[in-house]
């Protein structure tokens, strides 16, 4: 009786509580604080500007600061490839740890040079997780650097983050890797997580700068505001929305969001209309697939593919929001989609490529050999 008793209680007082867990969901401030969760880091005890403590060989990583159109201040790294660093070692051993100079010169020099732009997902820092795994894993690529920023408001950046402020700092990595004169034909965008909804919104943001999907108040900046189609955008782990997301979504796969209201149609509307930052990676990626179809079929250089990666034994975000999101880029009716990989070519020649993995989980699938071989692919055009 006691142990009846016991979880008796227990359920009258989560029932109790979920409706003031939910309405406190609605606040701005803690909802933001809840969704990019960007004070949870390892930030007090491991030191980003010791990449060597994270398993990088020495001088492979140099931190440094990228301002945004906003004026906000971005804390960065750049990852050279594992046999850049071995050709250079001497000359890199007698560089300043934070000096960008001869990394950037290396990066340059190199005519086969690939650059993998990194977005990571929400809470942590740079080098939390499984994050550095990814970051030596590409760099082991031949050739192959890899830029990585922390969102405002995130690690050592500056800021509180929000949907356009996510976006604007995206944009002001790509910015910076295009004015070192690296052509987006050289330039694969790779997001995990939230970092797919970023990846998505960028892609876009240079595809079509003036899209209505986009935040109002995205800063642009006094940039050149010419159209771009990357190498390929690669999204790992991603979701359709956020209010669809929060539907099916459960904290540390335990804690039901809005999955007890999903039967209520009112319930859904109601609380969903006071969600701030939308993410409609859905509708943006199948804007995006038609705006770079069109300027790849002008241009006629084979970029602009989509490629979708997730794993079936995801806890924190189902595999069905990438079977929603490969729906929505193609235009295709929902359908379960089986393990391996499924490609629809519209007629800009801009494919859209899913890939249904059976391991891996939410964040270390991002590690996993399928992600670097689709990095590999975008790179030879495949």
């Amino acid at each position: 009786m006691g142990v009846l008793k016991s979880g008796f209680l227990f359920l009258v007082f989560t029932v109790c509580l979920y409706p003031v867990f939910v309405a406190l969901l609605t606040v701005p401030w803690l909802q933001r604080h809840a969704l990019y969760a960007h004070k949870i880091h390892s930030g007090f005890w491991h030191d980003v500007n010791k990449p060597e403590s994270f398993g990088f060989a020495a001088h492979q990583v140099t931190p440094f600061n990228v301002s945004t159109p906003d004026h906000e201040v971005l804390y960065a790294w750049h990852i050279l490839p594992l046999a850049t660093v071995a050709a250079n070692r001497d000359a890199l051993a007698t560089s300043d740890a934070f000096d960008q100079s001869l990394p950037l010169q290396l990066l340059k020099s190199d005519e086969q040079a690939r650059v993998v732009v990194n977005f990571h997902g929400n809470a942590g820092h740079v080098a939390q997780g499984w994050r550095t795994d990814t970051y030596r894993a590409l760099s082991n690529q031949p050739h192959t650097h890899v830029f990585t920023v922390d969102y405002r408001g995130f690690g050592r950046s500056t800021g509180a983050p929000d949907e356009a402020g996510l976006i604007t700092d995206g944009r002001a990595l790509v910015n910076y890797v295009l004015s070192l004169g690296i052509p987006p034909s050289r330039i694969v965008i790779l997001g995990q997580s939230l970092g797919t909804a970023v990846a998505t919104a960028v892609g876009l943001s240079f595809s079509d700068p003036t899209s209505g999907l986009l935040p109002q108040s995205l800063a642009y900046g006094k940039v050149n505001m010419d159209k771009a189609v990357f190498r390929s955008i690669i999204l790992v782990a991603p979701f359709a929305s956020l209010p669809d997301l929060l539907l099916s979504y459960r904290i540390g796969g335990l804690i039901p969001v809005l999955a007890p209201l999903r039967n209520s149609a009112f319930l859904v509307s109601l609380v969903t209309k006071y969600i701030l930052d939308t993410w409609p990676s859905g509708l943006r990626l199948n804007a995006y697939v038609s705006a770079a179809s069109t300027l790849s079929s002008t241009s006629n250089n084979g970029a602009g593919n989509v490629h979708i990666l997730h794993a079936r034994d995801d806890q924190d975000i189902s595999f069905v929001q990438s079977e929603k999101l490969f729906a929505m880029a193609t235009g295709k009716d929902v359908e379960e989609l089986p393990l391996g990989a499924r490609e629809v070519v519209g007629e800009g020649k801009v494919g859209v490529r899913v890939e249904m993995l059976e391991f891996g989980m939410h964040n270390r699938v991002v590690t996993y050999a399928p992600v670097g071989l689709a990095v590999m692919r975008a790179f030879e055009g495949v």
